[in-house]
């Protein structure tokens, strides 16, 4: 339960039970750590936008004489605030970890040096501890970068090189192969119109759909079912997935000023076609193993 008088912010109101609880325990232990200078909560929660599938995200600035002693002994402080099932570091952020605790809640640390605030790429965040005023030297968040042409270009690309090595998967008769390498195509295509949307508001990786507009989420939602245990299903997947590429795809490259490698795909779609018949011949003749 928690304790009486004990203040939680409004903004954990959409998650689930439990987390009030893990919020405060936390917070009474960062409360009586003076390395700890100033807590935030950050993500989904700091935006305004949480919901039931959220995490507890927080965010904390450690004094820099400090720092680096926090950071070598974060597995023992965390210890103080909740048992766990999972706790890893953050190989890119010295003192940030994620965690699964005992209850299969989920909470993230990111750890700062008070030094350096001024740089920090964490611009949206809620303060629910503040010894120094700290929260004035966080830069106010700025809108992200445009389409990334370069990136655009890669995907393209990236799509081609896998579409000429499907037939060779196919050859091999390794059906869970197969499957995986529709998926990867389906997935590029994701990436190509996110990647295509940008700048977006800020958001959770976890906000797949929100991250589309409708008539792209359409064109996926349209894309058919397969399964390892039909190679004619992942063919007939596999070649959707090729058409939305090179019709909605190819316009999603024209609309950010990226030209599609005409000569790339008249090369592998010619080699596909013809290569591709055999083995779904092969794969579709009686006693044939998925």
């Amino acid at each position: 339960m928690v304790a009486p008088g004990m203040s939680i912010p409004a903004a954990l109101d959409p998650l689930p039970a439990g987390y009030a609880e893990l919020y405060r325990r936390l917070y009474d232990v960062v409360d009586a750590d003076e390395r700890i200078r100033a807590m935030w909560l950050s993500g989904s929660l700091a935006r305004g936008d949480a919901d039931a599938g959220s995490d507890l995200d927080v965010l904390l600035a450690v004094r820099d004489d400090d720092f680096d002693g926090f950071a070598e002994s974060w597995r023992d402080w965390l210890a103080t605030v909740t048992p766990t099932l999972i706790a890893r570091a953050l190989p890119f952020a010295p003192g940030a970890f994620y965690v699964t605790t005992a209850d299969c809640l989920r909470l993230d640390v990111v750890t700062e040096r008070v030094s350096g605030l001024a740089g920090t790429p964490y611009r949206h965040r809620l303060a629910v501890l503040d010894r120094d005023g700290l929260a004035a030297a966080v830069p106010a968040p700025e809108p992200g970068p445009g389409p990334d042409t370069e990136q655009l270009a890669r995907l393209v690309e990236e799509f081609f090189r896998q579409q000429a090595i499907f037939p060779a998967m196919m050859a091999r008769g390794d059906w869970l192969c197969v499957s995986v390498g529709v998926q990867q195509a389906q997935q590029m295509l994701y990436d190509l119109f996110v990647a295509a949307n940008q700048p977006l508001p800020p958001m959770g990786i976890k906000r797949w759909s929100a991250k589309l507009t409708p008539e792209q989420r359409a064109v996926l939602e349209s894309l058919p079912a397969f399964t390892a245990s039909k190679p004619a299903s992942l063919i007939t997947a596999m070649r959707a997935t090729a058409l939305a590429w090179r019709f909605v795809g190819k316009a999603t490259l024209a609309a950010a000023g990226v030209p599609w490698p005409a000569e790339l795909d008249r090369a592998v779609g010619a080699y596909v076609d013809r290569e591709v018949p055999s083995y779904l011949e092969a794969a579709s003749a009686p006693g044939a193993r998925p």
